[in-house]
């Protein structure tokens, strides 16, 4: 059973690069979303590679299964996500906008256990926004120097 698309946007006052290497960079992830990368392939993300995360759903402990099935950088990162008995069709679309990026994420919930589905996107519903607005506040704490790389060494 399925229902209906979830979407959120916010607004960053940042590049559409910097809100890109908030999204696909583990340690940044952590720091907004509180997944913990458990087993995230070299080059993540990519078209077919299979992450793991450890997230907690309404504090228990359960491991997140990302499926990377299409990678626009800067533009457009597409998942399909397994978390128990909950999947998610997901995507984040990055928008240059006025002084910054306008940040789209759409999830199709769906799950074979009756009601769960419709649980899912409520709870994604009240959590997402403050998710996205930490993400926020990280990419507009500082923009990395230099594309997002190491600062050059100072001699």
């Amino acid at each position: 059973m399925s229902v209906s698309p979830v979407s959120i946007t916010v607004t960053v006052a940042a590049s559409p690069k910097r809100v890109w290497q908030a999204l696909v960079t583990p340690a940044e992830v952590r720091q907004w979303d509180g997944a913990r990368p458990l087993s995230v392939p070299e080059g993540y993300p990519a078209a077919g590679q299979h992450a793991r995360w450890a997230v907690r759903v309404g504090g228990w402990p359960v491991t997140l299964h990302d499926r990377i099935r299409a990678v626009e950088p800067e533009v457009r990162l597409a998942s399909a996500i397994d978390i128990g008995v909950v999947h998610l069709d997901e995507e984040y679309r990055l928008h240059p906008a006025s002084g910054g990026t306008r940040l789209v994420l759409v999830d199709h919930v769906s799950s074979p256990v009756p009601g769960v589905a419709l649980l899912a996107a409520g709870w994604i519903r009240r959590t997402v926004p403050e998710a996205l607005r930490r993400l926020a506040a990280l990419c507009e704490a500082a923009e990395p120097p230099h594309g997002g790389g190491p600062a050059p060494a100072p001699w």
